[in-house]
This record gives structure tokens, sequence and C-alpha cells, in this order.
């Protein structure tokens, strides 16, 4: 096999697992937005175990935001507020769009997307925040809540999956079975059946 041959396949392979993983992270998701719209009621920290929350769940948290412990961090300039609960400690971290003011004082119940915080995106960089500006380790048994995510179909997010999904079907017929099977006339082995001399 020539240097090329291999450099092609490598490419194939390298673009069959990128769509394989933007499906792995979209189906998550979608199984999320498609999922049940009933919220499950959180009063108390007891409520809160891995053994019960292992995915996304809409839910409902009972617990005041502490404003000690609430920092904004930016990705790809995307400004996020993170917070805890003074019920739930670093056991539960908090995310919203908006910024924290004084209106938040008054609010004692958080609605959204809880899921386990080794499970948020860019949870390395959000524990070692905490760890750096708080001195509050996050733990590993810890949740994560996307405060305002509410289970909303989309049709970006189902065209999105589906057009990756067949793509990703399509490019292995292309790359590693039509060219196997179906090989172009002419080549050696195929000469024609026929010469005619003019």
């Amino acid at each position: 096999m020539s240097l090329l041959k291999v450099f092609l396949t490598f490419l194939k392979i390298l673009l069959l697992l990128f769509l394989a993983l933007m499906m792995k992270f979209q189906i998550p998701e979608l199984r999320y937005d498609l999922g049940t719209k009933e919220m499950v009621h959180i009063q108390s920290p007891a409520d809160l175990s891995t053994e019960r929350f292992q995915q996304s769940t809409f839910v409902s948290i009972r617990g005041k935001a502490d404003f000690t412990k609430a920092a904004t961090f930016v990705k790809y300039g995307v400004p996020y507020t993170y917070f805890l609960l003074d019920e739930h400690g670093s056991k539960l971290v908090v995310r919203s769009p908006e910024a924290l003011s004084e209106k938040w004082a008054e609010i004692d119940s958080h609605i959204g997307r809880l899921r386990p915080f080794h499970r948020m995106p860019f949870s390395r960089s959000v524990r070692a925040g905490f760890l750096k500006l708080f001195d509050v380790g996050i733990p590993e048994d810890a949740f994560f809540l996307a405060r305002d995510d509410v289970p909303r179909p989309s049709g970006w997010s189902i065209g999105g999956v589906a057009f990756a999904g067949i793509l990703w079907c399509v490019l292995v017929y292309l790359f590693f079975i039509h060219s196997r099977f179906f090989r172009p006339l002419g080549r050696k082995g195929h000469e024609p059946a026929v010469q005619v001399d003019v």
C-alpha cells in the first residue's frame, strides 16, 4: 500500500470519527429535549443521588443562591454565571446565562436540566475555577443544573442528528464498500474481451 493510500485512509477514518463524535454529543441532548416535560421536585440535598439521576433530568430544586460562591466564566465568547446554593454547597453547581443581582435573594427555586457534574461541558475548567477563586473543591459525585434549560425539541437539533447519521452511512459505503466491490473496467485483470484492429 502506497503512502498516499495510507494517508487517504487515515483522513477517511478521521472524518468518520468526527461525525460519530458529533452524534455522541447530540443524541443525549436530543433525548432530553424529546423526553418528559414533568418536573422532578428536589426539596433537600438528600434527594440528590447518582443512583437516582444518572442522566439528564428536568427538575425543580429548592435553594437560595450563595452570592459568595458565584463567578462568571467565558467560553468561546459566551459568558455564563456559575454559583452554588446555600442548602447544597459544593454538591450542586448551577449555571445561568444571567448575572446574579439583588433580585436573586428572593428566589428559592431553580428550574432546569440536572445531570452529573462530570457530564457538564467544560467541567474541568469550572472545577479548577472554583478551587482557585473560592478554595472550594467540587466532589466527583456532584451535580450540575443548567438553569432555564427546559425540554424543547428544535428542528435544528433533530435535523443535525439525522443529517450526521445519514452522512456517516453514505461515507462508510463510499469509502469502504463501493470501492471494494465495484471496480471500474480497464484495470489490470479486466482487459476487454474483444480487440479490433483498425
